[in-house]
């Protein structure tokens, strides 16, 4: 006598869950869509182009304006309930003083919406990094890291599309 395997019965598969993509597959499929200092927006497919294109962003000396990204599943766009995708982070580099900074915006953030980068070492570095091209406003000199930090940290939030653990944030005030 052979018996065959329980079959779940086809009210229980159709109420199953959609398999949530993994890790892996989102970050194949994540977009990243970057407005550059130097006035060219660019977008690019899947984690390893994203790589390259925040190493190349970190070579960027940021004199007179500050570059943008947004990172999604599809491209940046903007419909009436607001900009998507809406986790965008703003980076200002000077390789030259080996210093960048990061202000990370994501509506969706329950502890924190907007924050800087925060760097608790004293002194301060004296670098002054652009925060807005258009208002000439400069980031507060604490939120000066290393450039490794913050390449660390743009890769985390490529990956997580939340705001990066492995450096400190601090709030954003209003300049």
């Amino acid at each position: 006598m052979t018996v065959e395997p329980a079959r779940p019965s086809l009210l229980w598969a159709r109420a199953r869950k959609p398999e949530r993509p993994s890790t892996e597959q989102r970050r194949e499929h994540m977009l990243l869509t970057a407005s550059l200092t130097t006035g060219v927006a660019r977008v690019t497919s899947g984690i390893l182009k994203s790589t390259r294109l925040v190493d190349e962003i970190l070579g960027i000396d940021h004199v007179d304006w500050e570059t943008t990204l947004m990172v999604g599943d599809v491209e940046f766009h903007r419909s009436k309930s607001g900009p998507y995708p809406d986790h965008q982070m703003r980076i200002s580099v000077r390789p030259s003083a080996e210093y960048a900074a990061l202000n990370y915006m994501d509506n969706r953030d329950s502890e924190m919406t907007i924050a800087n980068s925060f760097n608790p070492k004293r002194p301060v570095p004296d670098v002054n990094l652009i925060f807005n091209g258009t208002t000439g406003a400069v980031f507060p000199r604490t939120a000066a890291i290393r450039i490794s930090d913050a390449r660390a940290a743009l890769i985390e939030w490529l990956d997580t599309r939340k705001r990066p653990t492995c450096i400190e944030w601090r709030p954003y005030d209003s300049y």
